[in-house]
């Protein structure tokens, strides 16, 4: 033996199991994957419990997951630890990006909107992005941001107005001006 290679195997030797392990991964040309997706599963299935659905973007944009992990990767690796009974739905490309998106939905609740139709599923929605720890909340820049498909038509804006100030007064706010700006009344 060369003394290259009994320096390797004292150093091997000193290692501890855990890094024996990966070693032995990467001599083996497997790759290292992460099972640390536990807390993760139990964020999404909270999410879907609450609000319906979830997608592997809007898991990321929430912070459940580090990096935007791709569809088959976010299904086999959280979506299969949910104890709740999931479907799968893929929803319109949104913007000019033509990604691919696909909802995951607790089955008991239905499956998510396409909102294609302006109605109570796409104000919730919209109410869904608000931050209402704030007094005041402009939705303008959340429903271009979000570009749904029924809001796209000529005319939409003044038909979702009053389905989300409806909403909005659920919920203390009230609308000033004559955009979609809103104050809390205290």
């Amino acid at each position: 033996m060369t003394e290259e290679l009994n320096r390797a195997k004292r150093l091997v030797d000193s290692m501890s199991n855990d890094d024996k392990e990966e070693l032995t991964r990467y001599m083996n040309g497997k790759r290292a994957y992460n099972r640390g997706y536990d807390e993760v599963a139990k964020k999404v299935e909270a999410h879907i419990v609450k609000h319906g659905h979830i997608t592997n973007k809007e898991a990321y944009d929430r912070g459940y997951t580090s990096t935007l992990l791709d569809t088959t990767t976010f299904s086999r690796c959280i979506i299969s630890k949910l104890t709740i009974e999931i479907g799968k739905k893929k929803l319109p490309t949104l913007g000019k990006a033509g990604r691919k998106r696909v909802a995951f939905y607790d089955i008991r609740m239905g499956a998510p909107s396409d909102f294609s139709e302006i109605d109570d599923k796409l104000v919730e929605d919209i109410i869904s992005k608000i931050d209402f720890r704030k007094k005041r909340n402009d939705l303008l820049p959340v429903i271009t941001q979000s570009d749904y498909p029924a809001l796209r038509e000529k005319g939409s804006l003044a038909k979702v107005r009053p389905l989300l100030r409806r909403a909005m007064a659920e919920r203390g706010y009230e609308l000033i001006g004559s955009q979609l700006d809103f104050v809390r009344s205290d």
